[in-house]
């Protein structure tokens, strides 16, 4: 069948695009009205929502608002294991994890040219669940036990170029750490193991000392034309805890257990 006289592509491009996206952040902001903008979530709806009379700009700035700043597209992101089953032979399989990140403060003398900020993850087994036993109220306690230990301060550890691990598999730990010292990973470690009130076993501990370095400035090399900094190995910075999720076999997206400031994510049982 041919296409209609006087068929316009973008109007029917456009028209798609805002009826699917439109029912998206609808969905989204289920408890706010249209139209009402006398609230910040009100009028972030109001904000996303596309309108017939929208330029292309216009239509490309509010999906990007909605997918990535108020954070959509990562809530509908499958989780992702951090820790290979086959790298430990346990009985993990399926094991709800607990990952914890941490990230490098701003410092706009170090970040302000572009250059990324450090991150790290720490994760561990739950291996008294399961996907059928673990539950809202459990999660619940967990998020409150991880807030008590890692966000009332905020916990800020030193990462580095010596490696320390932690190899519990009775309890679900098995921590690698590049760290500045080998007190500061007994001490990264102790704190990670107050979250369920584990003890720290020496005979579990291991680091790994070396008389290699990594320098701090690697130094530049061209890339596409251009003069960039080379990649940091192992660098030495602090990272502080900014946020925590909780992954189950099963469930198609992560639950968010808890949230420092500035972090996006959407229904964190503890935000701080």
């Amino acid at each position: 069948m041919p296409l209609p006289t006087n068929f316009s592509e973008f109007e029917h491009l456009q028209d798609l695009v805002r009826k699917e996206h439109n029912k998206n952040v609808r969905a989204w902001f289920s408890r706010q009205a249209d139209d009402d903008i006398s609230t910040p979530k009100g009028g972030l709806k109001h904000a996303c929502l596309i309108k017939d009379d929208d330029s292309a700009s216009m239509t490309q700035m509010r999906l990007w608002l909605f997918e990535v700043t108020v954070g959509r597209m990562q809530a509908i992101q499958r989780p992702v294991y951090a820790i290979p089953e086959q790298e430990v032979q346990t009985n993990w399989k399926y094991k709800p994890q607990v990952t914890l990140y941490f990230l490098e403060p701003y410092n706009s003398e170090a970040h302000g040219n572009g250059e990324s900020r450090a991150e790290a993850e720490i994760s561990f087994r739950l291996v008294t669940e399961t996907s059928e036993s673990m539950t809202r109220v459990k999660a619940e306690k967990l998020a409150r036990d991880i807030k008590n230990q890692l966000a009332k301060p905020v916990f800020e550890w030193g990462k580095g170029w010596y490696k320390c691990t932690y190899l519990d598999t009775e309890r679900g730990y098995d921590l690698r750490l590049f760290v500045k010292s080998k007190a500061e990973g007994e001490r990264v470690v102790k704190q990670i193991l107050k979250i369920q009130n584990h003890p720290f076993e020496r005979d579990n501990f291991q680091f790994i000392d070396h008389d290699r370095s990594y320098p701090a400035n690697p130094g530049t090399h061209r890339v596409y034309g251009q003069t960039r900094k080379k990649y940091t190995k192992r660098p030495r910075v602090d990272v502080k805890f900014k946020y925590a999720q909780l992954k189950i076999q099963g469930l198609p997206n992560a639950i968010n257990l808890v949230a420092t400031g500035g972090t996006r994510l959407r229904s964190v049982i503890e935000q701080v």
